[in-house]
């Protein structure tokens, strides 16, 4: 059986997986529409959406291996993921509005932020019933 350490490990690796996928398909969307001149913020949500399908399946079933029943969880996730749009928004509203910073890079350090906070909520709260399996024992 793996440590607690071990699976924090394991499912932090496994979250920086389905990140890193999510991520380039979320930026390159977020990109492409800010170079046709969409605002930020507007660019953002299309992109948040898109990531946000890939994120539920990547991390109930890969990173999580979440066996709890779905609904609670996709209630939980979409309230993680409400508070992940809202801190994106505002750094975008915030560095690209207030501080007319290029939206392109706050957009990066916004992916940043958001993936800190949601990790450690859908740890310790979305997909928090997860099981792990126990490893065969050579014994």
């Amino acid at each position: 059986m793996k440590s607690p350490r071990a699976r924090l490990l394991e499912s932090t690796g496994k979250f920086a997986v389905v990140g890193i996928v999510n991520n380039i398909v979320g930026y390159a969307i977020f990109a492409v529409l800010s170079l046709l001149g969409t605002p930020a913020i507007p660019a953002m949500a299309v992109s948040y959406c898109t990531g946000m399908v890939i994120s539920y399946f990547g991390n109930r079933s890969f990173t999580f291996k979440h066996e709890g029943k779905s609904g609670p969880a996709i209630l939980r996730f979409l309230v993680v993921n409400a508070a992940g749009f809202t801190l994106n928004a505002a750094l975008l509203w915030f560095f690209v509005d207030v501080a007319r910073m290029p939206q392109l890079l706050v957009q990066l350090f916004a992916i940043a932020c958001v993936a800190t906070l949601t990790y450690t909520l859908m740890r310790l709260w979305v997909f928090h019933e997860s099981k792990v399996q126990p490893e065969a024992s050579n014994a």
